[in-house]
């Protein structure tokens, strides 16, 4: 049996198209936190530095003590973060802040871990 030139080509475009379909199906956060604020209004953020479960714990943290943030999902193979917060405490400028802020190390200088390449607020 003879196979066309076309077929194994188009089930490879095919076969890409449908992962990449699916990958939101199947993509699961890397962390989820909530804390105690409601929130109301939610921010998109893809996010320099959150790169495995470690530095999306880090960068979780650093929102534990700021208030009106109600939850936060990260999504580290995306360098993405979800944050839902309350507009009524906190605006996406102040969230953005905290997250560029210099962070203190362990050897006691501090310097900027995470950086805001896009935010959108939905």
């Amino acid at each position: 049996m003879r196979i066309s030139r076309v077929v194994i080509p188009l089930l490879v475009v095919a076969a890409l198209f449908g992962g990449w379909i699916l990958r939101a199906a199947f993509t699961h956060p890397t962390t989820t936190v909530a804390f105690a604020s409601r929130g109301t209004a939610q921010v998109t953020c893809t996010v320099d530095g959150v790169r495995c479960k470690g530095t999306a714990t880090f960068f979780t943290n650093l929102y534990k003590n700021v208030p009106g943030i109600a939850s936060i999902e990260t999504y580290a193979g995306e360098h993405r973060a979800v944050i839902r917060f309350d507009p009524a405490v906190i605006s996406p400028q102040k969230i953005r802040e905290v997250m560029e802020s210099p962070v203190p190390l362990r050897d006691g200088s501090s310097r900027q871990v995470f950086r805001c390449l896009e935010m959108k607020e939905s």
